[in-house]
């Protein structure tokens, strides 16, 4: 019985040091991974992180409403990584910042989530190896804006021209401005509290993310 006994245990004890043995081994190479980070420059062009459950309110020059909820504020490190579908394993093959904020609207249309979502990101990686070979570290951007007639994503480009706007008595220094040249509304059948995209011109402050929208019925939107 205690010969039993005493094996098993042995057999947990090999057990349990192989898998030290593997988390440690795991951790090695994980820390030898490319790591692509902010640089203090480029976290000066983040937006104010929101906190889970506030509200972004925006009105309109005839005082209705639109009100996002925030359901997700995340800023830090984020592994990139790869699996199959024949494994529950993934392999992880570099690092990168990542901002990411994510709204829906407090009317309860669950499909209408707006994302912003900001990394320095090694743009043109071959992902199949590790570490990549290819790809320029960027830092760059895209916000899904439900409301947008623009069909697509719009993209954040650092380096584009910014323009200094004030609305509602505040100044913002750093906004771009996207516009979609279309007159298209889409979903225009759609009745609240699923809203039609309508909107052709979106203004985005860096510190501030969308700081006001306009949409083709000619309603401002400012952020209140």
């Amino acid at each position: 019985m205690k010969s039993g006994i005493i094996k098993l245990l042995l057999v947990f004890g090999t057990l349990f040091l192989a898998s030290c043995d593997r988390g440690e081994a795991n951790s090695d190479l994980e820390a030898a991974l490319p790591y692509y980070q902010f640089r203090d420059s480029e976290r000066a062009n983040l937006v104010i992180a929101p906190k889970v459950d506030d509200q972004i309110v925006y009105k309109n020059q005839d005082g209705d409403v639109i009100t996002f909820k925030v359901k997700g504020s995340e800023l830090g490190k984020t592994a990139y990584s790869t699996g199959n579908l024949s494994s529950s394993s993934s392999i992880k093959h570099f690092f990168y910042d990542r901002q990411e904020i994510s709204m829906w609207y407090v009317d309860n249309d669950l499909r209408a989530k707006s994302t912003i979502n900001i990394s320095k990101y090694p743009l043109g990686s071959n992902y199949n190896v590790d570490p990549p070979i290819t790809g320029t570290p960027t830092f760059s951007g895209w916000i899904d804006f439900p409301l947008w007639n623009g069909g697509s994503y719009l993209y954040l480009d650092f380096n584009s021209v910014l323009y200094p706007m004030t609305f509602g008595g505040k100044t913002y220094s750093k906004v771009m401005v996207f516009k979609s040249n279309k007159t298209v509304v889409i979903g225009a059948e759609n009745q609240l509290p699923i809203r039609p995209r309508n909107v052709n011109i979106v203004y985005y402050d860096y510190n501030y993310g969308i700081i006001g929208f306009d949409d083709l019925n000619g309603k401002l939107w400012r952020l209140q």
